[in-house]
């Protein structure tokens, strides 16, 4: 947040800020925050980064799959309270005696 702000304020001052001093203000952000600055191309390839990206995704996809809907709960609901209100007024209705078929 605070880096957004410094970045509003070189904006409203019009002072020209090229991508390396844009680098080296966010690593000075990183340092004073206690984050440590990654100075090297990292421990993960990029193939093992897509194919974890891709699961968490499909993981994701299978959640929003299995969650209904708000119209379809309110759809689930409104069955529910149907059937209660059936049932409820079928053993309201006195039962009539069947006669026998000869």
């Amino acid at each position: 947040m605070l880096y957004l702000e410094f970045a509003e304020i070189q904006a409203l001052e019009r002072k020209p800020m090229y991508m390396r001093d844009w680098i080296a203000k966010l690593d000075d952000f990183l340092r004073v925050s206690g984050r440590e600055v990654l100075t090297h191309k990292g421990l993960v390839s990029h193939a093992e980064a897509l194919a974890k990206a891709q699961a968490e995704y499909e993981r994701y996809r299978q959640i929003r799959l299995d969650t209904p809907t708000p119209v379809e709960g309110h759809f689930a609901d409104s069955v529910k309270s149907l059937e209660t209100k059936a049932k409820a007024l079928d053993k309201s209705r006195p039962r009539r005696k069947r006669l026998k078929k000869f």
